[in-house]
């Protein structure tokens, strides 16, 4: 049942959406990366879980399926041909069942009563699938309905089984994020990823009865800001105490954005809440270094980290390193993901965090230059206090304000660095994420009162609508 078919005009609906910044999902269908530029797959296999075969195709440019040949096989690879094609063959055989002459394929599993359900990598998909060559491989798109593919955001970004009110605000933010203007669509023909760089979407494999109700309950609804669907219904899982603004963790003002002081995580569980991670001076100067790279100079060995700025809800907003050949503060979301090293299996978990039990100000260190080479003169050299202020020096001697007092400084290197004991420096914290939005814990604390999904979102997001 060998099919070769042109796909002239699946080939112009990639050109139309191919705009840098376009708006997801059309007549309620949405296209779902799960294997994409380095993660494309030499085959590509399905495997109807409910289903009587698959139809193969292509989909217009209204993302309606449009069906061309047929096989009551119920487990098929997809793959490369050679000659620019993408071929269907039997699962483990040669046996090909279609091949089409353009470099995408549309997929549908077929049923009768029954919504059809796929196995792909050990996960249960809806809808259809869309093959696409690319670096050598094929790109694999779960073409879905919206609702259905809100009922796979769901449960694995909240549990399925927390309260109800709490798996509908989740719902709301997953299909507002899915709606958004595309940063995908251009370059790989899809509208959101199945990973967290966009939301985590694995099918319905988790789904159960209640994260099902919670979309159905409020399907449709998103959230809007004076008038515009939101561009970043961000959420994260705790915020330790209090969300932050946009502005001071990403450098942009939003609105519907804003921090403010969390009363309700305290009311319920949270795993891990507390944490505390302890880095050498040795592993922070590895792990500047690599993150640094030649973008910018080494500052040497760590000497000193240290809170120098925090924001008005009291999350940290700005950390320094001192080190032996220069000074670097980093701002924003940096102050948490800059101690993440793979390689130490060490990170920090949210913007809300002390430093050797200082939450700003420093550990009380004055730097000069380091006292094994002191300096002949004054003239020139600065000073950096606990806090982070810089001052130039003058003549052969100085008194120098720092964090715990005054410090004097003279032209035969008295200049000296406050390093914790044993080198090392330890960050305690509460909370888990970027603090910004949404906290999922806190939803679940405030459904769990007895607050409804509306006031749920209300209270994380500012000055929103919800329809």
């Amino acid at each position: 049942m060998k099919k070769r078919v042109m796909m002239a005009c699946l080939v112009v609906t990639f050109f139309a959406l191919s705009a840098a910044s376009a708006a997801a999902v059309e007549n309620g269908v949405i296209k779902v990366g799960l294997r994409y530029g380095s993660s494309v797959l030499d085959a590509a296999n399905l495997e109807n879980v409910v289903g009587e075969g698959y139809a193969f195709g292509y989909f217009d440019r209204g993302r309606q399926f449009v069906p061309l040949e047929e096989t009551g096989e119920r487990t098929i690879t997809m793959s490369p041909s050679g000659w620019g094609t993408i071929q269907v063959t039997v699962t483990g055989t040669d046996q090909v069942l279609y091949e089409s002459d353009g470099d995408s394929l549309g997929v549908m599993p077929l049923g009768f009563g029954e919504e059809p359900v796929t196995w792909f990598k050990g996960y249960r998909y809806t809808g259809g699938f869309e093959y696409t060559l690319s670096g050598g491989g094929v790109q694999v798109v779960n073409v879905t309905d919206l609702e259905n593919y809100v009922k796979g955001v769901v449960p694995y970004e909240m549990s399925g089984d927390w309260p109800l009110a709490a798996l509908e605000a989740q719902a709301v933010c997953a299909r507002t994020y899915a709606c958004r203007d595309s940063k995908h669509l251009g370059t790989y023909g899809f509208d959101v990823c199945s990973g967290t760089d966009c939301q985590v979407y694995n099918g319905v494999s988790l789904a159960t009865a209640r994260s099902n109700q919670a979309v159905d309950n409020t399907a449709g609804l998103r959230l809007y800001y004076e008038g515009d669907l939101i561009q970043n219904a961000v959420y994260h899982a705790s915020n330790g105490g209090a969300t932050e603004d946009a502005k001071n963790v990403w450098g942009t003002e939003k609105g519907y954005l804003k921090g403010k002081t969390d009363p309700y995580e305290s009311k319920t569980s949270i795993p891990n809440y507390s944490w505390t991670v302890t880095y050498t001076a040795d592993e922070l100067t590895w792990i500047l270094d690599q993150k640094l790279g030649s973008k910018e100079r080494s500052i040497g060995q760590v000497q000193d980290v240290y809170i120098s700025a925090l924001t008005p809800a009291g999350n940290v907003s700005a950390v320094t390193f001192v080190g032996s050949d220069g000074v670097k503060t980093v701002t924003g979301e940096t102050c948490r993901t800059i101690f993440y090293s793979s390689t130490y299996g060490k990170s920090v978990k949210s913007q809300r965090f002390q430093i050797n039990g200082q939450s700003g100000g420093g550990s009380g260190g004055l730097f000069v230059n380091d006292p094994a080479t002191p300096l002949a003169s004054l003239d020139g050299a600065a000073v950096l206090s606990g806090s982070g202020v810089q001052t130039t020096l003058q003549g052969e001697t100085a008194t120098a304000i720092t964090s715990t007092g005054t410090v004097s400084v003279t032209a035969g290197g008295a200049g000296t660095f406050s390093r914790p004991s044993g080198g090392s420096f330890t960050i305690t914290g509460t909370g888990n994420g970027h603090n910004v939005g949404l906290s999922q814990y806190g939803a679940k604390a405030m459904a769990e009162l007895g607050y409804s999904y509306e006031e749920i979102l209300q209270f994380y997001y500012t000055d929103v609508t919800i329809e």
